[in-house]
C-alpha cells in the first residue's frame, strides 16, 4: 500500500499543522476538525493518493479556518500540571499536587496525590483515574435509579475518554460514558445519562424514546442547549 495510505499522522498540505489518514469502509472521503484540532481525513483503501491531495488541497482555506477559530476559542490539553485550571462538575479548580494519600476535591482546588509517581505520565494516569472514580461515583447511582424506573436488569457502566461521544448504549446494554462528562455541570450529566440509559428500552431516537427522557427529566432541552454550547470546548481538556 503507499504510504500516504497508512493510518498515521502527516503534516497537512501547505499548512504546518498535523493530520491522520484514516482508512473506512465508506466510499467517501471526508475531513473532520476536531474541536481540540485534532485533523482527521477518512477514505476508501481504494483511492489514489493525487485524488487525496487535490481534495484536501480544495479544503484548506476550510481547514486552516477552523483551526484557527478552534484555538481562538477552546481551552487547549490540560497537561496536569500545578496552577493549571480545570473544571471539574461544571465549577473551575486549580490543580495541586501534594504528597498526600489520595487524591481529593477541595473548595475551588483539586488535589492530586503524586505519592508513587513521578513521571509526568504517571501523574497523569493517576490524574486522569481519579476523574474517572469522581465520574463513576457521580453516574453510577443516576443510572441504577434510571435502569430501576425503566425495569432495566441487565447493564453495565464504564468510562472512557472518547473524542466526540458523550455517551453510548450497545445493544447488550453496555453502557459507556466519556471521561469529558467530569467537567460538566450536573444538570448535564444526568441527562447524558438518562438520555442512555433510556436507550436500553428504545435503541434509537424515535419519538418514543423521547418520550421515556422527557418523563425521566422534563428539563433535558436545557442540557442539550449547554452542551450545544459549551460541549466542544470541554472536550478538549483530555483529548
Amino acid at each position: 500500500m503507499n504510504k500516504m495510505l497508512k493510518k498515521d499522522t502527516f503534516n497537512y498540505p501547505g499548512l504546518d499543522i498535523p493530520y491522520e489518514l484514516k482508512e473506512i469502509r465508506g466510499k467517501n472521503v471526508s475531513i473532520t476538525v476536531y474541536p481540540n484540532n485534532r485533523v482527521v481525513v477518512r477514505h476508501p483503501r481504494r483511492v489514489s493518493k493525487s485524488f487525496l491531495q487535490n481534495f484536501m488541497e480544495e479544503r484548506k482555506t476550510w481547514v486552516w479556518d477552523q483551526y484557527k477559530k478552534n484555538k481562538a476559542n477552546n481551552p487547549q490539553k490540560t497537561n496536569f500540571k500545578n496552577g493549571e485550571i480545570l473544571p471539574i462538575f461544571g465549577q473551575n479548580r486549580k490543580i495541586k499536587w501534594f504528597e498526600e494519600k489520595e487524591s481529593k476535591l477541595i473548595d475551588t482546588e483539586i488535589i492530586f496525590s503524586n505519592k508513587g509517581f513521578r513521571s509526568q505520565k504517571g501523574k497523569e494516569n493517576k490524574a486522569k483515574s481519579f476523574l474517572k472514580q469522581i465520574l463513576l461515583e457521580e453516574i453510577t447511582p443516576i443510572v441504577d435509579k434510571t435502569a430501576s424506573k425503566l425495569n432495566t436488569k441487565k447493564y453495565t457502566v464504564k468510562v472512557r475518554t472518547m473524542k466526540s461521544l458523550w455517551g453510548s448504549c450497545s445493544p447488550d446494554n453496555d453502557l459507556t460514558f466519556n471521561l469529558g462528562l467530569v467537567h460538566c455541570p450536573d444538570f448535564v450529566i444526568k441527562y447524558v445519562v438518562i438520555h442512555e440509559v433510556s436507550h436500553t428500552k428504545e435503541h434509537n431516537h424515535s419519538n418514543k424514546f423521547w418520550e421515556i427522557v422527557n418523563k425521566l427529566d422534563p428539563e433535558y432541552v436545557k442540557a442539550e442547549k449547554w452542551i450545544k454550547t459549551n460541549g466542544p470546548k470541554m472536550l478538549c481538556y483530555l483529548n
